[in-house]
């Protein structure tokens, strides 16, 4: 994996690339521009179909280089519960949940200074959370901008609303010149379209009255024209106008603007479902089941009642504009709008449709989060997670469907299956939530599912910081699993029970319940299994406790053998932590330092930010053991940044070792130098985690005897010293790199102080020089 890969480390701009032109509008641009001069939240508002989420997309993108600490959309069209707007928001600016503060509270404190833009896309039917959420970061967050679109004004302090209905018509009545026909807004995204799946469409006088006479009858909104305009692959421009002629005479009348606009939509809606074939109308109808982005594998599993040929029924409807199609977005690249959606939603209500399909819906993902559950820690994770991700929404969709109706098997399966996935991506509130009112549920569930749920809340409950619940969730599952007769369920449920304790400082009955859950799979025939793996480890880690170092060492890398046949990234860091740990309180710096390096690696391969704070702690000890005590009180300051993102917790004895290292340390640096290190190294992996930790692993390489010979710079430094040599500014390199400007400045200052050179003029002219002795090769 490279740096880019590391989840754990979220882009500075999430802002998808539009697939089709931005037609009109322009005055709208310019005008959100003028307002962000001045104020700070502005909402777009109007009827649905009138192009507001695509508008706003557009000024995001117009305004994306003036937001150097990032910009990001947050779509909210799937979050039904208003609680989830925050998590909403923290997952698209990459903030993880921290146990000791709220989700909006990690928020203000990661945006207090950050020139950044937020766009909440669809906010009308969460309108009240958004304003909660809205209001806190705004009065903490003094250079943040946010821009909202939504059916309902937001309706707080400071927000300036700006309107838009439909495009520029065409005057009916004065000149027809066909250059001042086509120039309308209107009438050009109409051809625009009518070309893409028509490109020998011209433009007539006949063809250009007979688009302007189409979007009047659609009010120049913009979905409405698209879905009509999609109609040019098998109709003449004047043929899809005598259509509206038929459908819309009766829509002509005064109506207020908005019932008019809604009225419209609709009556196209009704116009572009008539045209579908039977087999198209039954898809169409299922998609809207979906709460986000879909593919294949998703259509066959709820659309299962349909005949063969659900690809190409896919296909018409993308074509007909009913259907977006996103080819980047992965293996789930199908979505519909949201005023599509409704439609289809309410000819699912109408038919008595809805409820069934929601069941089918609920319980093809439960299926899918439990496949996705048998492959967790194995080298199938990582695309596993992934997709769990970008198929959250549909997942919590399926969690409250299973919760409205009763149906409590389906959710405690669900939830137990995705607790996994919830603690690997820091979802530790949202999935506690869960889990405890799925498991409050009443009803017939099998107990082994609610066996392993209690499993789950133990987990995220006790990294969460809250061993009480940790513990007695663990306790039940332990008497079920006993009950039940599984020794391999039980053994999993006692080993995190004494990993509670060992948090708890508790290592004597850690230990015996780790030995316990050892011997189970032992009689069970499983050793070299997954549960035997982190048996070892956790065993491994109450003997570091117990300060028996070598019995530690050996446990860790019996586990490191299991678990590599095996494929589980995150143990294997855990193994190899371990053993640098122990190597570093024997005094074996060396053997340390090489630990620390491949604990780091397999923790960033997982996307573990737990264990890659607590890799980097290690890693600054190891510095201060090599005399780099500068070193180390930068490292600590960027072990604590990235614990505290989520208030990460670390053993006790592990923190008594630390404390008394790093007292010394402050004792031979003086306070005022270490802190001074300390807050750099805080700045610097806050800022651009991934780069920071590549140049770890960079440094850590180098300071490995047998590859001393490693170059001066590291990878990172390379790269900046290249666009330095190019006479790039600190805020151009930021940018190029998608790290803030205080990083690249604080890079640019460490290049120098490394080349001993007296300016950026004397880096560049060492790069171009070494770069011509290394035969022109690549940074």
């Amino acid at each position: 994996m490279t740096p880019s890969d590391w989840e754990f480390s979220p882009p500075l701009n999430n802002l998808p690339t539009p697939l089709s032109s931005f037609v009109g509008r322009h005055a709208d641009l310019a005008k959100i521009r003028d307002l962000f001069q001045t104020y700070r939240f502005v909402t777009i508002t109007g009827p649905g179909g009138a192009g507001k989420s695509r508008l706003a997309l557009e000024v995001a993108l117009a305004r994306s280089d003036d937001f150097v600490d990032g910009c990001w959309l947050v779509e909210l069209a799937s979050i039904t519960d208003p609680a989830l707007v925050p998590h909403a928001i923290a997952g698209a600016v990459g903030v993880p949940e921290h146990r000791r503060r709220s989700l909006t509270d990690s928020l203000a404190v990661r945006l207090e200074a950050s020139a950044a833009l937020i766009v909440l896309d669809n906010c009308e039917h969460v309108v009240e959370s958004v304003a909660n959420v809205v209001t806190e970061l705004l009065e903490r967050c003094g250079l943040l901008r946010i821009l909202a679109t939504s059916r309902e004004l937001v309706e707080i302090p400071g927000e300036v609303v700006v309107r838009v209905g439909g495009l520029a018509l065409p005057s009916a009545t004065g000149d027809q010149d066909l250059a001042v026909v086509t120039g309308a807004e209107s009438v050009a995204l109409f051809f625009e379209r009518a070309r893409a799946v028509q490109p020998n469409l011209t433009m007539t006088a006949a063809t250009a009255a007979g688009a302007a006479r189409i979007c009047r009858y659609l009010d120049g909104l913009p979905l409405a024209i698209e879905l009509a305009a999609s109609r040019a692959a098998s109709l003449d421009v004047e043929r899809i106008a005598a259509h509206m002629d038929d459908q819309f005479g009766l829509l002509t009348s005064g109506n207020r603007a908005a019932l008019r606009h809604h009225r419209t939509l609709v009556a196209t809606m009704d116009w572009s479902y008539r045209l579908l074939s039977p087999a198209e109308r039954t898809l169409f109808d299922r998609l809207a089941i979906f709460a986000g982005s879909f593919g294949i594998e998703e259509v066959d599993g709820v659309g299962r009642a349909l005949s063969d040929g659900c690809a190409g029924l896919l296909a018409g409807l993308v074509s007909k504009s009913l259907v977006s199609f996103d080819p980047a977005a992965g293996p789930a690249p199908y979505r519909l709008l949201e005023t599509v959606k409704s439609y289809g939603r309410a000819h699912l209500r109408a038919s008595g449709d809805l409820g069934e399909l929601q069941h089918v819906h609920a319980s093809y993902f439960r299926d899918l989060a439990e496949r996705a559950a048998a492959a967790f820690r194995t080298y199938a994770e990582h695309a596993w997670v992934n997709r769990l991700e970008a198929q959250h929404p549909d997942l919590r969709a399926a969690l409250s469907h299973s919760i409205e109706s009763g149906d409590a098997g389906t959710a405690i399966r669900l939830a137990g299956a995705l607790a996994h996935f919830w603690q690997l991506h820091g979802h530790f509130r949202e999935g506690l939530r869960w889990l405890a009112t799925a498991l409050a549920m009443s009803g017939e569930v099998d107990e082994w599912f609610t066996a392993w749920a209690h499993v789950g809340v133990g987990d995220l409950a006790m990294i969460h910081g809250d061993r009480a619940a940790a513990a007695a969730a663990l306790d039940l599952s332990a008497a079920a699993f006993r009950g039940l007769g599984d020794g391999r369920g039980l053994a999993r449920a006692l080993q995190y029970r004494g990993l509670t304790a060992a948090f708890g400082d508790d290592l004597a009955p850690a230990e015996r319940l780790i030995h316990e859950s050892l011997a189970l799979i032992t009689d069970a025939g499983e050793t070299g299994g997954l549960a035997h793996g982190w048996g070892l480890i956790m065993l491994a880690g109450v003997e570091l406790g117990k300060e028996d170092y070598v019995a530690a060492a050996r446990d860790a890398e019996a586990a490191d053998r299991i678990m590599r046949v095996i494929g589980d990234r995150e143990a294997l860091g855990w193994a190899a932590l371990i053993r640098a740990v122990a190597a570093w309180r024997t005094d074996r710096i060396d053997e340390a330092t090489t630990e620390a390096r491949v604990c780091l690696i397999a923790f960033l391969d997982a996307g573990g930010l737990y264990g890659a704070s607590v890799g980097l702690m290690v890693a600054s000890a190891v510095a201060l053991s090599g005399s780099r005590i500068t070193r180390m009180a930068e490292l600590l300051g960027a072990a604590e940044a990235l614990a505290a993102t989520i208030g990460a917790m670390t053993v006790p004895f592990g923190m008594r070792w630390l404390t008394e290292t790093f007292g010394n340390a402050v004792a031979t640096l003086g306070p005022a130098a270490f802190e001074e290190h300390r807050l750099i190294g805080a700045d610097r992996v806050r800022s651009d985690t991934a780069g920071y930790l590549a140049e770890v692993l960079d440094d850590l390489d180098v300071s490995i005897p047998h590859r001393a010979g490693k170059p001066l710079l590291t990878r990172r430094e390379r790269e900046v010293a290249a666009l330095v040599a190019r006479g790039r500014t600190n805020r151009q390199i930021a940018r190029a790199l998608g790290i803030s400007e205080r990083t690249a400045e604080v890079h640019v200052h460490n290049i120098a102080g490394k080349l001993g050179a007296s300016g950026r003029a004397e880096v560049a002219v060492w790069f171009a020089t070494d770069h011509a002795l290394r035969g022109g090769e690549s940074t």
